[in-house]
Order: structure tokens, then sequence, then C-alpha cells
């Protein structure tokens, strides 16, 4: 049963339905685990708070360690655990800020989805720590109203119907609950079945439909009074059957007046006073035999003291059930009927004394077993009044916890039947009937909300009456009757009202689907109390769509294509036949035909290609047959364009004659053609200009190449002329160089040899040195690698194998005297190198 109402539900579009439905598992685990816990012992219902989450209760005798433990089970390990503090991450959590924070020594438990998140939540009472509320929900943000509704539904439903399962086995024998409680299940829960009502040697059958009692069967009895009698006995055995699909409703009165008037009826019959028994009669002793009197013995005590305590016993008996009633005094014993025959006269003193102590005690034990009597009976007036208030309060505490008001009336019903004499009952009775209109009261309110949650269609009325009809049938003395009636009566007017509003709400549809349905009301309304305003809505759509069309007319101008346009106003002409926007928009179509009729003169002229005279005769020819046309202007503009094609043509065959003479200077050509070209951004002429332009460049082509040739040349022998006085000048400087260097070897001849070639040698160490460094020779410093670059393209004196110097070398030349002669240059790189972590170091030699 559980699993078709889950997958009832799920089959919502909503993201977060279809969230649950892929999490299908979890949702069946959460239902689980509120049944469980609902099983518990120690479970009750808050009834005067509203429920916070889908599931609520109030454990009384579990430890929230036990809770824990039972909660973990579906959510694992606490979120929040009892006695610690909110972590830092959970503050801002949706379900933490739903909850209203979450106190020290509570505890939260988080399951979480991809849209929300079930919640456990155990909440320890501040004042009564031995009562913990207990919370299971579903906090979802995307989640809308309806949903969460539904969810909450799938919820009650679920519990519900796994009570009946409990409580019935695979055969569908009913077992531990009366019968009313079951209808009153069944109703809650829509079931539809047979049920087969067994007590004692009686049997009857009861037919729910949806929930409802539709019809019953006892013996020749059908209808209300079969259902009546079945619903009025007691130790019945309830077996679930299959329903009886042929089965006609006779029963329309609500499940609620059914038993009532089930349990009056059981009433009046207990009431009935029962067959007369026969009083307890004191049987007298058998009269004794003549004897001579003498002292009574043991055995003459019983036979005295025995009539006396029978009849003491029997007189008690109705005082324990009726306390007006008065023990009645036992009867005197009989006098003796046997006469004595008189003999002489004697002293009687002893028999009178002992008859007399006889009778003393017979007093004695009679006023005692009196006394007895009387203790019993107001000590058990007094605990049976205990009893009954214990009782009594029991049911009030049972009524507080619970919600329905249709479960309150089942447990007042049931009371009232066990204790028909209960000195409560008037005051049961009323609340009963105060339940029973708040019932009726309820009933009339979804009655109202059913009817307005009807969509305004072909069948609402029909819809609507039947739901009055229903209630009044329901309730036929309700004080609710009059609305009832009166909204009946108005239906039409609602009705009205109801299409109204949804005129309003068509804001979203097309002009004439709009204009169609206010022509709908105004028809099927006439008098309704909207006319005026939805003929107000009439003429402000009819502007609106004025409006629109007018707007569209600058894309169709754009376009130069009025046939959309048109075709709008014929629609609206069509359908609006009065009012300020039909004289509107009959001049608009008619400024829109002219211009249409633009458009075709140009396409008719433009046919004359560039026989520009026969173009402009096609507008003055319209212009003299249409001299009022709304669109003169726009001829009139277009006549002079043509005159001014006839201009520009007459222009461009002088320009073209000059460019295409050769006998003309090209550059001249050229450059009066591109003045024409600029100022003909656009248009015929402009193709013809641009394409003579292109004929013409490839003389203007050679005439540039001649140019440049020339050019060329000219400008080769100038760098060639560059290029030797650079050189002569930079022969001059190194000549310069050397000669000054020969004579600052001069004082150091002796150790320096000077070739005359650009080369010396060190007569000291015999190596042959340049007698220019890389400074003098470049006039500037140069990098390492540079350096290297430079003595490897060296030929001084036709030596190809110059290299670089080592430190000692160098040292040598500038440190050890006589001095080679200073350049100045700072210091010398060396050939010596070496790697120091992810660079290169290379040694370096002063000159000074």
């Amino acid at each position: 049963m559980g699993v078709s109402l889950i997958e009832e539900f799920l089959t919502g579009d909503s993201k977060a339905i279809r969230d649950l439905a892929n999490n299908e598992a979890a949702l069946v685990g959460f239902l689980t685990l509120a049944k469980g816990i609902d099983d518990l012992p120690d479970i009750s219902i808050r009834f005067y708070e509203e429920s916070r989450s889908l599931y609520q209760v109030t454990s009384s005798e579990h430890s929230i360690d036990e809770l824990v433990e039972i909660l973990s089970e579906f959510f694992g390990v606490p979120a929040k655990a009892p006695g610690k503090s909110l972590p830092g991450a959970l503050r801002f959590d949706p379900t933490v800020r739903y909850m209203g924070g979450i106190r020290k020594d509570q505890t939260l438990f988080l399951k979480k989805l991809k849209t929300g998140a079930f919640y456990g939540a155990l909440w320890p009472w501040q004042r009564d720590a031995a009562k913990i509320e207990v919370h299971l929900g579903f906090c979802s943000s995307s989640m809308s109203d309806e949903d969460y509704n539904q969810l909450e539904t799938l919820v009650q439903k679920f519990l519900n119907k796994k009570k009946i399962e409990t409580i019935s086995d695979v055969g569908g024998q009913i077992h531990g609950i009366s019968l009313p409680s079951f209808l009153q299940m069944s109703e809650m829960e829509g079931a539809t079945y047979t049920l087969k009502v067994t007590s004692g040697n009686r049997t009857g059958h009861l037919y729910l439909d949806g929930g409802s009692l539709i019809a019953a069967q006892y013996e020749g009895q059908t209808g209300n009074e079969a259902a009546y009698r079945i619903i009025s006995w007691d130790n019945t055995a309830i077996q679930i059957e299959e329903a009886d699909s042929d089965r006609d409703r006779e029963i329309h009165d609500p499940l609620m007046h059914v038993m009532m008037e089930s349990l009056k009826i059981k009433d009046e019959a207990g009431a009935e006073p029962p067959p007369p028994s026969p009083d307890p009669q004191v049987s007298a002793p058998p009269p004794k035999a003549k004897k001579a009197p003498r002292p009574a013995d043991q055995s003459e005590k019983q036979k005295v003291i025995q009539p006396v305590k029978k009849p003491a016993k029997k007189a008690s008996m109705p005082a324990q059930k009726k306390p007006s009633e008065k023990v009645a005094a036992p009867p005197s014993p009989p006098e003796s009927l046997v006469s004595v025959p008189f003999e002489k006269t004697a002293d009687r003193s002893v028999g009178k004394q002992d008859q007399m102590g006889r009778t003393g005690k017979l007093l004695i034990v009679l006023g005692m077993v009196i006394i007895f009597a009387i203790t019993v009976t107001v000590g058990g007036k007094l605990l049976k009044k205990r009893q009954i208030n214990r009782r009594y309060d029991q049911l009030i505490a049972d009524l507080s916890v619970t919600k329905a008001l249709d479960a309150q009336i089942v447990l007042l019903m049931q009371y009232i039947k066990a204790h028909p004499e209960d000195v409560h009952r008037s005051e049961l009775e009323a609340r009963m009937n105060d339940t029973y209109t708040e019932i009726e009261k309820r009933d009339y309110e979804k009655t109202i909300l059913d009817v307005n949650g009807l969509p305004i269609d072909e069948k609402y009325e029909k819809k609507a009456l039947s739901l009055y009809t229903a209630f009044l049938r329901k309730y036929p003395q309700s004080p609710y009757a009059k609305q009832i009636n009166e909204a009946i009566g108005g239906i039409r007017q609602l009705l009205g009202t109801a299409y109204f509003e949804d005129l309003k709400k068509v804001a979203s549809t097309g002009y004439l689907e709009r204009y169609a349905a206010y022509r709908a009301y105004l028809e099927q309304f006439p008098q309704g109390t909207e006319r005026e305003a939805v003929e107000r809505m009439v003429t402000d759509l009819a502007q609106e769509y004025y409006g629109a069309i007018e707007k569209q007319t600058a894309s169709c101008d754009a376009q130069e294509n009025w046939d959309d346009c048109i075709a709008q106003c014929d629609r609206f002409l069509s359908a609006i036949t009065n009012g300020a926007a039909v004289e509107k928009t009959k001049m608009l179509r008619s400024t829109l035909q002219d211009k249409k009729d633009v458009v075709e003169l140009k396409v008719k002229a433009a046919l004359s290609a560039d026989d520009y005279a026969t173009s402009r005769k096609v507008y003055t020819d319209y212009l003299e047959k249409r001299p009022d046309t709304t669109q003169k202007e726009t001829i009139v503009q277009r006549i002079n364009a043509l005159n001014n094609d006839l201009a520009r043509q007459a222009a461009w065959k002088k320009m073209a004659a000059y460019a295409t003479n050769p006998a003309n200077d090209i550059f001249s050509r050229i450059r009066q053609l591109d003045i024409y070209v600029e100022n003909q951004a656009s248009g015929l002429y402009s193709t013809l200009s641009r394409n003579l332009r292109e004929q013409l460049n490839p003389e203007l082509q050679d005439a540039i190449h001649a140019q440049r040739a020339e050019e060329e040349q000219r400008q080769g022998l100038a760098r060639q002329q560059a290029e030797q006085d650079r050189r002569t000048k930079e022969a001059q400087r190194i000549q310069r160089l050397r000669e000054q260097v020969a004579r600052q070897l001069q004082p150091v001849a002796s150790r320096f040899v000077d070739h005359g070639d650009g080369t010396v040698t060190d007569r000291v160490t015999g190596l042959t040195w340049c007698l220019l460094d890389s400074y003098l020779d470049l006039g500037k410093c140069i990098p390492y690698q540079t350096a290297k670059d430079y003595v490897h393209g060296l030929n001084t004196s036709g030596h190809s194998d110059w290299r670089l110097p080592t430190a000692g070398e160098l040292a040598i030349l500038y440190k050890n005297t006589p001095f080679f002669p200073g350049t100045g240059a700072a210091w010398y790189w060396t050939s010596e190198s070496f790697a120091k972590g992810y660079h290169r170091v290379v040694d370096v030699v002063t000159s000074v």
C-alpha cells in the first residue's frame, strides 16, 4: 500500500519532486523511520500547536540517547550532537534557519539531496526533560507549497495505511479496533471495499466507496436503517471483502451523522426498562409445636438470625445501582397462631426476659448489617465517582492530543457508548455537538474552497451546483444553508465575475482573441455588473491594437513592404466596426496603401534603366491622377532626384570623355577621375567611374614603374657613393689609429715589434697581437659572445686563426713592464670561463 502512495506522489514534474524520485530509496527510508517512531510506546501528538515539520510528536519515556540511536539508522551520525555547540558550517544552513536555530541541548540530523535535505531534530522540553519533541521533515527552497502539502499528505497516509495493515491479517480479518474507529480510518484513507460485520449470530455488510459509506445491508433492511443497526453492535468481528462495483449509493448522510444516529438508537435500546423480576422475599420460619419455654440455645439463634441476614444482603444490592433507593427493613418475625390452653397463672418473667434478650440481639445484628450496607454504598459511590473522574480526565487528555475532529467524535461516541450513565454525559454530548458543528463548518468552508478552486469553464456552473447541493443533502438543516442558497443563486453572477477576472488575465493573448473574449462576455452576460468595465476594456483594446499597428508601420517602412501592416488594418476593421480607433485605422490604411503605390512606381520607373526622362514621366503621370495622395511629397522628391540623375549623367559623360583621351597626361586623367569617384560615393556613375579607374590602372602602373625605375637608379648610385665615402673614412680612421699606436710603441720597441701590417709581436712571450683591439676598431665595448664572434672573423694581416688570450697572457701584456700602451678600454675578455650554478663566469683582466 505504501509503494503505490509513493509512486502516486512521485508523478509530479517539479524539480524537487524529480529529485525525490531519483532518491526514492531515501524517501522510503524516511517514511519507514516515521512509521518506526510512530509505533513506539508513549508517543503523543500535541494538538494545540502548529506542526513545524512533516512529522512531529512528543516522546515521554525514551531517553535522548535511545532516540539518537533510532534516528542514526537512517541519517547516520548527527550533524549536531546533543550537548555540543552548533558547527560553524551549519550556522547559515537553510534547515537551521527554518528550525529557528538549534540549542546546545538539541540534536540535528541531516541527509542532503540535490535540491534539499531530510532532517531530524530532537528538542528536549525545558520544564520537563523527560519529554522530547521529535521532528522529521524535508527542507527545500525549490519545493512549492503545493508539493510540500502533498509530501505531508503522503506521510500521513503512509502512517494510516500502515496502521490498517498492522491490524489486518492476510485474510482481511480486522482485530483490535472497533467498527466506528475502523470506519473513521477508512474514510480518512478514501478506501473502497466491502466490510462483513459479525456480532454473535448477526451478520451485516457495509459498502464503502472512496472512504464514503454508500450502502448497508442487514437481513431485510438496507440503507441508513441497516447501517444504524450494524454500527450499534458490540463485540464485532470485521472482515474486508472485495468492493461491490454494482452497488448503488443508498446512504447520502456523512459518516459522522450515521454513527451518531446509531449511538442514539443503541442508547434508546439500553434505556428500556428490563422485564420485572420478583422482589426478594424473606421466608418466615415454619410454625413450631407447642413447647415449654426454655432458654434459646445456639441452634435457635441461628434460626432467628439467618432470616435476618439474607434480606439485608438482598436489600443492599439495589442501593449500589440506584442511590435513591432505601434499604428495606427486614420483615418482623411472624406471630405464633397456636393457642395454649389456660391452666393457671404462672410467672413468665424469665421467658419474657429471654425473649427480650433475643430481640435485642436481633436488633443489634440488624443495625450492624444496615451500617455495613450504608458504609459499602457510600464508599462505593465515592470510589465510583473517583473512577468516573479519572476516566473522564483520560478522555479529555485523549481529545486534547487528537487533531482530527472526526476522530474526536469517535472518541466521544465510544465513551458515551461504553458509559451511558456517566455524570458528564450531558457535557460530552454538548462537546460532541460543538465538534459536529465544527465539522459542519469545516465542510462548509471546504465546499466554498472547492467551488472557488473550480476552473471557470463551460462545466463550472454544473460542478459548482453539484458541490453546493451535495452539502445541502449532507446538512439539510445547516445554518449555512442560507449562504449556500445565496451562492447557488449567484453562480451566474459569480461565473460572470470569474469570467471577468479571467478576462483581465488574458493580456498575453492576441488582440483579436482578447476582443472575441470581451465580446463573448458581453453577449453571455448582458446584465453583468462588469459590463461597463468590459466595454471600457473593448475601447482600450481597440486603441491598443491601433497603437500596435501604428508601431509596426516603422518596420514596414524600413522594409518598404506594407502588406502585413495593411492586412493587420483589414483584420482590425473586419472585427472592430466603431470607435475613434476605427477612423484612425482607416486613415492609417490609406497612408500605407499610398506608400505601397510609391514602391510600385519605383519598380515601374526602374524598368526604364538609364532613361531618366521616361522614369520621371511615370511619377508625373501618377501625380496628375492622384494629386491628393498622402505621398505627394515623396513623389515630388523622386522627380527631383531623377532631374539630378539627368544632371549627373551629363557630368559623367564629360568625365569619361576626358579620362579616356590618351592625349591628356595619364596622371592628370587619374587625378581628375579620383576626384569624381570620391564625389560619387554611390550610384550608377560611381560604379562606372570606378570601373574606368580600373581600366586606366595598367597605363598608370606603367608610368609609375618608369618613374620608380628612374628613382631607384638614382638612389642606388647615391647609396654606392655613400658606402664608398664611409669605407674611405673608416680606412682613414683605422690608419690614423695604427699610426697613433705605432708612435706609442716606439718607447717600448725593445719589447714590442710593429710589423706595419696591423700586427705586433711580444718578444717576451713570442705571441703576435693585433695592433688595434676591438675597442679601437669598433669604437665600443662588446659582450663576451660578440667578442668571440669578432675574434673568429678576424683576418688581420691575412691570418684567420686569431683567438682570445688567456688571463695569464693578458696579465703579462698589461701587468709586466714595459707595458703595452693602453687604448682606453678598462678591461678585456679572456678565453677562460667556468660554470657557476645556472651561469657561466668569464675571467677578465683590467688594463690598469
